[in-house]
């Protein structure tokens, strides 16, 4: 079966764009993400921070200490390697490596002083991001689209 899908304005009006339902979903879910890090991106800019080194310092606000397997799994890390993340907070004085009191071989990741602030200083400049997203879903459900996403991410990994 095939539908129309999420197009460009400016593609729209010349092309069919007809593709199949589940590719449909995939390109509009791209193309979602790529607006959403972009509005995120413009306003961490005065905080000189990355997208990527936001969402793993939010993460960790959350729920430190973790891992650096562990905060790879939560966050998009560059180039799919979160060590080289981790390496560039730490450098910035955001993170702290510690060695696990169970076992030194397991290095946990926490927030510095100075992680934390930022932390709050992230949440203040995402909220105009957070009620652009509450005007254009306008009720349509983010808990139910959150969690059928998240399903597929479960299901993909068993």
């Amino acid at each position: 079966m095939t539908h129309t899908f999420f197009c460009p304005p400016r593609l729209f009006a010349q092309y069919a764009c007809a593709v199949d339902e589940v590719l449909e979903f995939v390109l509009a879910v791209k193309a979602a993400h790529r607006e959403i890090n972009r509005r995120f991106a413009m306003a961490l800019r005065p905080l000189d921070i990355t997208v990527a080194q936001a969402e793993a310092i939010l993460v960790l606000a959350e729920s430190q200490p973790l891992s650096v397997k562990e905060l790879g799994a939560h966050v998009v890390a560059e180039a799919g390697n979160p060590s080289r993340l981790v390496d560039r907070l730490v450098t910035a004085g955001l993170v702290r490596r510690r060695a696990a009191l169970d076992d030194r071989r397991n290095v946990q990741l926490t927030l510095t002083t100075q992680g934390r602030k930022l932390a709050q200083r992230i949440h203040q400049a995402r909220q105009p991001l957070r009620d652009w997203g509450d005007r254009q879903l306008n009720g349509h459900g983010l808990d139910t689209m959150t969690a059928s996403l998240q399903q597929l991410v479960d299901n993909n990994r068993s």
